[in-house]
């Protein structure tokens, strides 16, 4: 139980707003404005209406944070559009390194693993060419300890734009949640982001800023470089509070797609809590 409210001081629920994926984690946590790809409900799923793709689906895996002990991340996630529509799945989750737990009698009891898991449906509708919107239901679920479990419910928003030039989007994530730990009652991390991206040939830079209750500001920016089709070299810079939210921290990354098939890498560094993070997602999408 000591556990359980060291957990409820800080941010509910970090899975809900750290990068879900290795292209959004290598461009600086980024990921409203960019072009939609398998985990784009995790980002801004309108882009995927009025992406050049028509399908997308892939699942990634994050070795989060590995000082002292690394949380393991998965994300997974898949969409389907359809003329001016789109349809996504996507479910994610965090498993904390299991402690041994003990009864109040004093015995020993089997180990117990934290975690934290999310699964989304969501619809995008596209009013007009380059213009969309979505909307999207979240079920979220929390186990800090063997006696504080809770399961709320929650929902995302998201607008975008989209030209030959640049990208631009708004979105807001986790809106009207909460969750019941016993007696006590914690509101879910409402996010806030809104970014652009500009496209030149071969580059691209991408800019975003969020707000996040309870943290304040965050923000980030992130350069991608495609010298040829297949290859993409990534970097980014995340800036947020050192004690809660996403703290600091650099990143880089590369990604590689060929006929459909795409592979993504993202490395984290310059951070005391995350840095050394890795994440990699396979992806495939037409």
């Amino acid at each position: 139980m000591l556990l359980a409210a060291q957990g409820l001081s800080a941010q509910t629920m970090p899975l809900l707003y750290a990068p879900a994926d290795a292209r959004s984690a290598s461009l600086g946590g980024t990921g409203v404005a960019l072009e939609a790809d398998a985990w784009a409900m995790e980002n801004n799923f309108a882009q995927a209406v009025i992406s050049t793709r028509h399908f997308s689906i892939g699942a990634a895996y994050d070795r989060w944070a590995p000082q002292p002990a690394a949380d393991n991340r998965f994300a997974a996630g898949g969409w389907y559009s359809y003329n001016r529509f789109a349809f996504g799945l996507s479910a994610k989750g965090s498993f904390a390194p299991a402690y041994e737990a003990v009864s109040p009698g004093g015995a020993t009891l089997d180990p117990f693993q934290p975690s934290d898991l999310s699964a989304a449906l969501g619809l995008a509708w596209s009013p007009m060419p380059g213009f969309a919107l979505s909307a999207a239901a979240r079920l979220v679920s929390s186990s800090l300890a063997l006696e504080a479990r809770a399961t709320g419910v929650c929902a995302d928003l998201g607008l975008a734009y989209s030209s030959t030039l640049f990208r631009v989007g708004l979105s807001v994530a986790n809106l009207g949640g909460r969750l019941r730990f016993g007696n006590t009652e914690a509101p879910l991390p409402t996010r806030i982001r809104g970014g652009g991206t500009l496209l030149l040939n071969c580059l691209s830079f991408t800019v975003e800023a969020d707000y996040l209750s309870g943290a304040g500001l965050m923000a980030g920016t992130g350069i991608e470089f495609r010298p040829v089709s297949i290859l993409a070299l990534r970097a980014g810079y995340h800036y947020g509070p050192a004690d809660k939210g996403v703290p600091s921290f650099g990143s880089c990354g590369l990604g590689l797609l060929y006929k459909g098939l795409g592979l993504d890498v993202a490395f984290l560094f310059a951070s005391p809590t995350i840095g050394g993070s890795l994440c990699a997602g396979l992806s495939y999408s037409f």
